[in-house]
Formats: structure tokens, C-alpha cells, sequence
């Protein structure tokens, strides 16, 4: 394994989604790379995701579907993410039972799709609050 770069710090979640989806790629991509990361770490920062999106889950209410084909999928990435994150902790007790390369970069790349599909969530949930103002109607939350 490689020792880890110079960057964020993979036992520094940040609190801000947006910001915790970005440093979460990174995670995935170093473990990719084989970056020298304990297995406690590790653990803390699925922990951390999967705490996250949850508590964003909770916080925030599908949007009606009067707002159109975004908020369909919004709404749908809300029903999937739990799996998604049910999938995630399956592919880090592989690594558990088996700490190896391998195992790792497998982790790594799930989490680069999820990394990537909850930016994706964000836009919409964006892009959709944005609409919303402009017709006068509360936006989804787009807090945690």
C-alpha cells in the first residue's frame, strides 16, 4: 500500500453534505490508490457517510410531485440511498473479514458511485429548491 497523500483527512468528516460527498469520492479514490489507511479509519468514514446521508434522508421530505421529473428522482434516490448504504457497509465487512488490496479498491470503487450519485442527488435537490423559489413554493430542505 501507498502511504497516504497530503490532503483531507480521512478521520475529518465535514459536517456540510456537499462538502462531506467530495471528501467522501476522495476517500473512495485513495482506496483505490492502496493509500496506507488503518482499518479504524476506515471504519470511521463509512460510519460518517452513512450517518450523514441517513440523518439527510430523515431531514428531508420527498418533494410533491406536482415539482415534476426531478423531484421523481429525488424522491427515488431517497427510497435507494438506504440500500446504497446497506451496499456500502456490505463491501466494508468484506474488507473486514479480508484486508487486503483487492477488497479495498472494491470499497473504493462502490464508493466512488455513490460518491457520484449523491452529487448528483444534490443538483437535483438543488436545482429543484431554485425552481421552487422562483414559483413561490418552500424549497426541499437542503440542509445534512
Amino acid at each position: 500500500m501507498t502511504s497516504a497523500p497530503v490532503g483531507p483527512a480521512i478521520d475529518r468528516a465535514p459536517a456540510d453534505i456537499d462538502a462531506l460527498v467530495d471528501w467522501f469520492e476522495w476517500v473512495s479514490e485513495r482506496l483505490v490508490l492502496l493509500d496506507d489507511f488503518s482499518l479504524a479509519d476506515v471504519r470511521r468514514a463509512i460510519g460518517s457517510v452513512d450517518s450523514a446521508i441517513r440523518r439527510h434522508l430523515a431531514n428531508s421530505p420527498n418533494p410533491p410531485s406536482t415539482a415534476g421529473s426531478g423531484a421523481a428522482r429525488i424522491a427515488l434516490d431517497h427510497r435507494m440511498f438506504p440500500t446504497s448504504l446497506d451496499q456500502l457497509a456490505w463491501f466494508l465487512a468484506i474488507v473486514e473479514r479480508d484486508d487486503h488490496g483487492g477488497n479495498r479498491q472494491a470499497l473504493g470503487q462502490y464508493g466512488r458511485l455513490l460518491a457520484e450519485a449523491l452529487r448528483r442527488h444534490r443538483e437535483d435537490e438543488r436545482h429543484l429548491g431554485s425552481a421552487a423559489l422562483a414559483r413561490g413554493i418552500a424549497p426541499p430542505s437542503n440542509s445534512n
